[in-house]
């Protein structure tokens, strides 16, 4: 229920052109409180500040679920991998994209194998990776694909909490771009808001969803966490990864750490229709 009343007052928010003003207040609310609680990190390596990772969770900034949610989605994503056949072990590359300030990329520090990319829309989240996180080659993408990396560069593509904040079309053209950019078998790694989240739906919108329709909350903000997108687990198979093979569901979180979000592993078929190729080079 309260999930549901903030969702109608940033509706009406938005309506008055208040939403991006007051979101910013909250924000800087938010940031002040993060930061009397920093820890040390354990891993050695930089903490981005409050500010930086209240875009990336959009809720609290706090630094020590930062770090452990990222912990724990960088050890989840290995394990499915793993048990789709394809330990990162055997990987030579790997693509965080929506990579934030590195809440997982920085996890992969010390992992055996890939090379680890990074890629993000906001330009100040990609330039502290850039200056903090040594181990990931960071670059900013558009909103729109393609990225300049050449085509088959990845073995595996991951894409956390970005599908739940972006309208159907930039979906289905960002899943497009993943094929051209993983190697034929690679793998793709998404998390969505699903079943888990259905509470926060109006009654309208649990009626959509339980049809298999995907809901959109205040798709202008599309990209920004103040649109809100969630996937019944239909709707992903049937249509949103219907272009892919082996798609399979599994659990973000652990039993010391819950992930509402629902994590799906799939593969790039070997085949696929034929893309815009690549115009730029993978950077160095």
């Amino acid at each position: 229920m309260r999930q549901q009343t903030r969702s109608r007052i940033a509706d009406g928010l938005e309506r008055t052109g208040l939403l991006g003003p007051v979101e910013r207040v909250r924000e800087g609310w938010l940031a002040l409180r993060a930061r009397e609680s920093d820890p040390e990190p354990a891993d050695g390596l930089p903490l981005p500040p409050p500010r930086l990772r209240l875009l990336v969770d959009g809720r609290s900034g706090d630094a020590g679920l930062f770090l452990g949610v990222g912990r724990q989605l960088c050890e989840s994503i290995q394990g499915a991998v793993a048990e789709a056949g394809t330990p990162v072990g055997e990987m030579r590359a790997v693509l965080d994209f929506g990579c934030g300030c590195g809440r997982v990329a920085r996890h992969w520090a010390g992992v055996e194998g890939p090379e680890v990319h990074g890629c993000d829309y906001n330009p100040v989240l990609v330039a502290w990776c850039m200056a903090n996180l040594p181990h990931v080659r960071a670059l900013r993408n558009e909103l729109e694909p393609p990225t300049p990396y050449v085509g088959g560069s990845f073995d595996l593509v991951y894409a956390l909490s970005v599908f739940s904040h972006l309208d159907e079309q930039r979906q289905q053209a960002w899943l497009e771009e993943f094929q051209r950019l993983l190697r034929p078998g690679g793998l793709l790694v998404l998390s969505v808001l699903g079943k888990k989240l259905r509470h926060r739906l109006d009654a309208r919108e649990r009626r959509r969803f339980d049809g298999g329709e995907m809901v959109v909350q205040r798709p202008r903000r599309a990209g920004s966490n103040l649109c809100t997108v969630y996937h019944p687990h239909s709707y992903v198979t049937g249509s949103l990864l219907a272009a892919f093979a082996d798609v399979r569901r599994f659990d973000l979180g652990s039993p010391e750490l819950p992930i509402d979000q629902d994590g799906y592993v799939a593969r790039r078929r070997k085949v696929i229709p034929k893309l815009t190729p690549s115009l730029a080079p993978m950077p160095a």
